[in-house]
């Protein structure tokens, strides 16, 4: 809490002052009439006019992204025929290659008989398969490049299918070594240029398919753009009057916001500004007037509660905050000491001379102490009644506190005049030293220099008394 009151005068708020508020410029050009204009219609009216033009705007781009998504997606329909499809039935194809491979194979291998049949019944299935695939690839409208693929492919099967029914028939005719000779060795590179070729159209159709994405992404993002445009071209009425809604009801709402989560923090200091002379703006302005009744309430209250009245010097519980910071940051290598000083024989000032002249000596006597400080981070309090105390902190050694102390001691009992007093007046006071030890919270500190002051008292008034670590009076 700070340590002298705040006395800050608020001046009035105008237009554009305060910390939330930036100074706004002067709203100029042929549209500036009707911008201002605008700004000072009723907040539901705005609202109205604005939605009224997006709607509008709305709708239209609505109608435009009807018609382009209906062709896209007409478009996108002709893709997956064309191409996915393709690929599914080339996939096919080239699987029943490899499976046909395979039954061929253990045809060869397999003795006459039930298994031999089998494989001869998988190979004439793969061969239709195969056909149908490629009636369906060549009923497809495929780029001229997939379509050269395709037919290579095809070549290339009719030249696998002679090898195959050459090896087939020897293995009629027992000549297994012969069949293993023409499907190992004579056709082996047919079949590595069948699946070759089958891979180059599967490649071709993956790459057409991508394209064909790319494609629909491009007509996508030109549908956008068309958007886009009708949108730009039947925007500008209606940026104009989102922006000046937005700086007339949402900036304003949005300080207010902010303001009043300061004032929920303690800060009373933040303004609105005040820009227009709508439902907004009077309530900025009321607003602003509440806060500066509020600041200097709650810079009074601060004040009360933290500092003594009569001397303006911090209370007991400024001190005691205080005190716990300069605990919590000490160093090491430094020492932090609390002096209380009581004012011996001040019933009787007040008694003899009233009360009025106990202030006034009361005031005086504050002055002194706080004088006597060594600086900034000392801490002069009044604790109430006649006593007072002095935080110092950054002591070199133990033994500052005691020098501290005895100066204090000679500036306080310095003989002084009071107003509308004849005789002067010779106060006298008593002060205990408490030096913190590590570990000693801040009532056992207190504790320690109110004994110690009592003990001053105890050896006749105007003496210093230093509470040591023992616990015993120096």
């Amino acid at each position: 809490m700070p340590d002298q009151p705040v006395d800050q005068v608020t001046g009035p708020v105008t237009e554009g002052s305060g910390p939330t508020g930036a100074s706004r410029r002067r709203r100029s050009g042929p549209l500036g009439p009707v911008v201002r204009r605008f700004a000072n219609l009723r907040i539901g009216t705005k609202i109205l006019s604005v939605l009224l033009v997006v709607s509008t705007i709305f709708v239209s781009s609505g109608v435009i992204g009807l018609f382009t998504a209906r062709n896209l997606a007409e478009q996108q329909g002709r893709q997956y025929r064309v191409n996915v499809i393709a690929l599914s039935h080339m996939t096919g194809a080239r699987s029943a290659v490899g499976e046909q491979l395979e039954a061929v194979v253990s045809h060869i291998l397999s003795e006459p008989g039930f298994y031999r049949d089998q494989f001869e019944a998988a190979i004439a299935r793969t061969d239709q398969r195969i056909d149908a695939d490629i009636a369906q690839l060549r009923g497809n409208d495929l780029a001229p490049s997939t379509r050269r693929a395709l037919e290579a492919f095809v070549n290339l099967n009719t030249l696998w299918r002679a090898g195959r029914d050459k090896a087939i028939q020897a293995c009629h005719d027992g000549d297994r070594q012969q069949a293993t000779s023409i499907i190992l060795i004579g056709s082996e590179s047919v079949v590595h240029a069948v699946k070759t070729r089958a891979d180059a159209v599967l490649t071709d159709l993956v790459d057409a398919v991508a394209q064909g994405a790319n494609d629909s992404r491009r007509y996508s993002e030109q549908a956008a753009r068309m958007i886009l445009v009708a949108l730009v071209a039947g925007s500008c009425l209606a940026v104009t009057l989102s922006v000046v809604a937005a700086r007339t009801i949402s900036r304003p709402l949005t300080e207010a916001v902010t303001v009043l989560t300061g004032v929920g923090n303690g800060d009373f200091t933040q303004r609105l500004a005040v820009t227009s002379t709508d439902e907004v703006g009077q309530l900025a302005a009321s607003l602003n007037q509440t806060l500066a009744a509020l600041q200097s309430s709650f810079d009074g209250l601060q004040h009360l509660a933290f500092h003594d009245v009569l001397t303006s010097l911090p209370n007991r519980a400024l001190l005691r905050e205080r005190i716990n910071a300069a605990v919590e940051g000490a160093r090491p290598d430094r020492y932090l000491a609390v002096l209380l000083i009581d004012l011996d024989g001040f019933k009787e000032i007040n008694d003899q001379h009233g009360h009025a002249v106990g202030d006034q000596l009361l005031t005086a006597v504050a002055v002194r102490i706080r004088g006597g400080a060594r600086g900034a981070n000392d801490v002069a309090a009044r604790l109430g009644g006649d006593e007072f105390a002095v935080l110092l902190t950054d002591l070199e050694n133990r033994g500052d506190a005691t020098a501290v102390a005895h100066r204090l001691l000679v500036d306080v009992q310095r003989p002084m005049r009071v107003e509308g007093l004849a005789v002067q007046l010779l106060p006298r006071a008593s002060v205990g030293v408490a030096v913190h030890s590590p570990g000693e919270t801040v009532d056992e500190l207190m504790r320690a220099a109110d004994l110690a002051m009592y003990a001053a008292k105890a050896r006749g008034k105007g003496v210093v008394a230093q509470y040591d670590q023992l616990g015993t009076v120096a």
